[in-house]
């Protein structure tokens, strides 16, 4: 089980977290919020039993879990047996004999009744046979209608009034608000409701819960939530439910008791808690690189061990770029240090593959380092891995030792470097040299290792060569191969405008006037500026495969559009963004929204159709805001899937590139990312 890091999570929140007045234009304020949490209980707890059948709040508004072994009360902090125990049974509204006599007669006697309700006076029965409304004295069959859409509910699983005094009741039909005495508002799937095999409900000052039998929905201010897998419930079968005065609802479960708690929050508190998760659990080495950490007992913490992979560049290029980003919003010492400290570390990466027993020609970047006191990795990225993995990609390199060690004898390296890497090398660097460096002493490094870097490119045909003097599987960036070779020609768009952006970035950088040549020789000569605007990747349309390869575009529209003063080359880079975002937005990402809107913001391009304002919509803000606050602070790694959802509407696989069924909600848009098991940008939101 991996907890996953947070680099890209930072470059979103750290800045963002700020914002809490319009600035620049951006038309959105970021008000403090609340963030759902979850908390376990189990007899480690002090639970009598982990299997709870029943829960309710007491009269002293305690929380009370009823099991076979006795009924347990919450002090705050454990789970106690009280002497003499608390009654099993709860303080929930039931009908006296005389009341069900008199349903009876109606329902008929084998009638069985899922839960009862009471409000001034009035009884709401929910039974198999249906929802009955009556004094206790007198009672009728409930026929609900919206409009033209009328229900005879059947199986009616559980009923409750909310804090405004309106009914409610939940039947696999969907769930049913009563809004004056003939007046229903009726929800299904098709509004939005996220499951519908129920087992309880309770309203509280937060909103409705219900219970599932495969999760717990959430209806508050208008809005479906869903909660299900480990990051939310100890199992996914709610037996029961209770909400507390404060609002937080506690479920009964086979595995114990789940709490989901509202904690109050603000962007920079959120991005403050993630920095904090990433120096405990996701620092790797002295030179600080930041990569996922495997847990050995699944949810303990405790148990972490960080893991190496082979993305050091780009996400240290990202955290690089978050960092410096944050430094510029806040102007905290603390970041302008931890930019400081993923500088060195990402120049490290073309430093530390000169000369020892494989050199490789100057400016060729390591994929990722590992100190040599660690096991040798070479022993399982061996010869036979390779052509398993050639078996797969009859394209991948063939190359050996993968992990060759560096001339100190400190640092095995590893080789193949490709422009993903090269993507987060140059974002990372363009935003240091920026926001962070204020001196030529702090700008001079900068320059060093972003010339060393696209000298190594321009030097070899715009490719990355690596120590056998050969281009490396994914270092393929020369006019031959992305406007010659059929094999590149998915990612034609998104690879032109990579090497575009190297170029850009060095010109910026350096003032070296041979990169703005280059650049341009690229752009025009070579068509490399066409390609990215007809095809920033091969995109079949919302939820097409590929959204690594989205994020990388993005990263590399950020500077392409930032730097860039020719008229005709803007216009060319805002056309592949705007239309790029279009497919973007349903994922309702922070990342893709945000840098859109850096670029576009108050743009208009101009072509022979005529004018198009480029201003992203109000809306692309509050999603992305939305996102960041509905982002878990739980970032393990739990299974989860939403499958069985009934607002869930299937995604063909065009390509027939996925791993698994893909879909997205009815509104058009992803789950959300509290809803789903996808946590890193870059991963595919549509999967199921």
């Amino acid at each position: 089980m991996k907890a996953r890091g947070v680099t890209t999570l930072l470059c979103l929140c750290v800045p963002t977290a700020h914002s809490l007045t319009p600035i620049d234009g951006l038309p959105i304020i970021v008000p403090l919020f609340e963030q759902q949490v979850h908390h376990s209980y189990t007899t480690e707890q002090g639970l009598p039993d982990n299997d709870v059948s029943q829960l309710y709040i007491d009269r002293q508004g305690r929380p009370c879990a009823v099991t076979a072994r006795g009924t347990a009360v919450f002090n705050g902090q454990r789970w106690l047996m009280e002497t003499p125990a608390p009654s099993a049974k709860s303080p929930r509204p039931t009908l006296n004999p005389q009341q069900l006599t008199r349903l009876q007669q109606l329902a008929g006697t084998e009638i069985h009744i899922r839960a009862a309700a009471e409000q001034s006076g009035e009884w709401a029965i929910a039974a198999d046979s249906g929802l009955y409304l009556g004094t206790g004295q007198q009672w009728r069959l409930a026929l609900v209608r919206q409009g033209q859409v009328r229900w005879a509910p059947i199986d009616v699983r559980a009923v409750c009034y909310d804090a405004a005094g309106l009914l409610w009741f939940a039947a696999p039909q969907g769930v049913g608000c009563r809004l004056s005495k003939d007046a229903w508002k009726l929800f299904t799937g098709a509004d939005g409701l996220p499951f519908n095999d129920f087992t309880c409900m309770a309203s509280g000052p937060k909103g409705l819960w219900l219970g599932t039998r495969n999760g717990a929905v959430h209806y508050r201010d208008g809005a479906w939530m869903f909660r299900q897998g480990r990051r939310w419930l100890l199992d996914n079968h709610v037996r029961d439910l209770a909400i507390d005065t404060k609002g937080d609802v506690w479920l009964a479960t086979t595995a114990g008791v789940s709490c989901i708690a509202h904690q109050p929050m603000t962007l920079t508190k959120k991005a403050a808690f993630f920095e904090q998760e990433l120096e405990k659990y996701h620092r790797r080495t002295s030179l600080g690189y930041i990569d996922p950490a495997e847990l050995s007992v699944p949810g303990d913490k405790s148990t972490a061990k960080v893991v190496h992979s082979d993305n050091d560049g780009q996400r240290m290029g990202l955290y690089l770029g978050a960092v410096s980003l944050g430094y510029a919003a806040t102007g905290r010492a603390q970041l302008k240090q931890e930019a400081e400290r993923a500088f060195h570390g990402l120049a490290f990466l073309s430093e530390v593959t000169q000369g020892g027993s494989h050199p490789a020609p100057s400016g060729f970047i390591a994929r990722s380092v590992i100190p040599t006191t660690e096991p040798d990795p070479n022993l399982k990225y061996d010869l036979s891995y390779d052509l398993r993995r050639q078996k797969r990609d009859a394209r991948w390199k063939i190359i050996q030792p993968r992990w060759p060690v560096d001339k100190s004898g400190k640092w095995y390296w590893l080789c193949d470097g490709s422009a993903d890497e090269l993507d987060g090398h140059y974002f990372g660097y363009a935003l240091y040299f920026d926001h962070v460096c204020k001196t030529e002493a702090d700008r001079a490094p900068v320059r060093a290792v972003v010339r060393r870097i696209t000298d190594h490119l321009i030097d070899h045909g715009y490719h990355l060569v690596d120590y056998d003097g050969q281009p490396t599987r994914w270092g393929y960036l020369s006019p031959d191969d992305l406007n010659r070779n059929e094999a590149w020609v998915v990612e034609r768009g998104l690879r032109s405008f990579a090497a575009l952006t190297y170029l850009s970035v060095a010109h910026h950088i350096t003032g070296d006037s041979k990169y703005r040549q280059a650049y341009l020789e690229l752009a025009w000569k070579h068509g490399y500026a066409m390609n990215g605007m007809t095809q920033p990747r091969d995109l079949a349309g919302p939820g097409t495969f590929g959204q690594g390869d989205d994020k990388m575009a993005f990263m590399n529209y950020y500077h392409l559009i930032r730097y860039e003063t020719d008229e005709k080359l803007l216009s060319m880079f805002y056309h592949a963004i705007h239309r790029h975002w279009l497919m973007e937005q349903y994922e309702r990402s922070p990342w893709a929204n945000f840098i859109y809107a850096a670029c576009c913001l108050g743009k208009v391009r101009r072509d022979h159709w005529g004018e198009m304002d480029l201003t992203p919509p109000a809306s692309s803000f509050a999603d992305a805001v939305s996102t960041l606050q509905r982002y878990p602070l739980d970032l393990i790694d739990w299974p989860m899937s939403n499958c069985h959802r009934i607002d869930l509407i299937p995604l063909p696989d065009i390509l027939g590139e996925r791993s698994g069924p893909a879909g997205y909600r009815v509104d058009k848009y992803v789950f959300p990312i509290d809803e789903r098991t996808e946590l890193r940008w870059g991963e595919d939101p549509y999967l199921l």
